[in-house]
C-alpha cells in the first residue's frame, strides 16, 4: 500500500489534449496523423465534470447531506412543524415553469393524449369490426 500513488480525482478522467501543448513543446507546424486527430476531437469532446459546469455557472452550496444513524439510535420522526419547514425548504429549491413554458408543455401535453385516443380508437375499432367478422 505504501508503494501505490495516492489518486486525487481518480473518478475524473484526464483530458490528454489538455496535456499536450503543441505550441510549448515547438510542434506547431508538425502535421497530426489521422488517427491523432480523431483522438485530440474526441478528447475535446468529452463531456464536463457536471461540479465544473455547476460551480461555473455560480450554483452555490450544494445540499447538505442527511445526518446518518447510529448503531443503537433510535430513528426520530420530524414533527408536525419540522416536517412544514423542511418541505417549504424543498420547494424553494424547485424551479418553477415560467407561464409560457407551462402553456407550451400544456399544448404538447394534450397533444399527445390526442393522438394516443385516436390510437386506441383505432385498434378498438379495428379489432371489435374483426371480432364481430370471426364471430358473427
Amino acid at each position: 500500500m505504501a508503494d501505490e500513488p495516492e489518486l486525487a480525482d481518480a473518478d475524473v478522467p484526464r483530458d490528454p489534449a489538455a496535456d499536450l501543448d503543441l505550441q510549448a513543446m515547438g510542434l506547431v507546424d508538425v502535421e497530426l496523423t489521422e488517427e491523432e486527430q480523431v483522438a485530440m476531437a474526441a478528447a475535446s469532446a468529452r463531456p464536463v465534470r457536471k461540479g465544473a459546469v455547476e460551480e461555473a455557472a455560480g450554483k452555490g452550496r450544494a445540499t447538505p447531506k442527511q445526518r446518518r444513524q447510529r448503531p443503537g439510535e433510535e430513528h426520530r420522526r420530524a414533527t408536525p412543524v419540522e416536517f412544514v419547514k423542511e418541505s417549504i425548504s424543498e420547494l424553494k429549491k424547485v424551479v418553477w415553469p415560467t407561464p409560457s413554458q407551462l402553456q407550451q408543455y400544456f399544448v404538447v401535453v394534450l397533444v399527445f393524449v390526442l393522438i394516443m385516443i385516436g390510437i386506441v380508437a383505432a385498434l378498438d375499432l379495428g379489432f371489435g369490426t374483426l371480432m364481430l367478422k370471426l364471430l358473427g
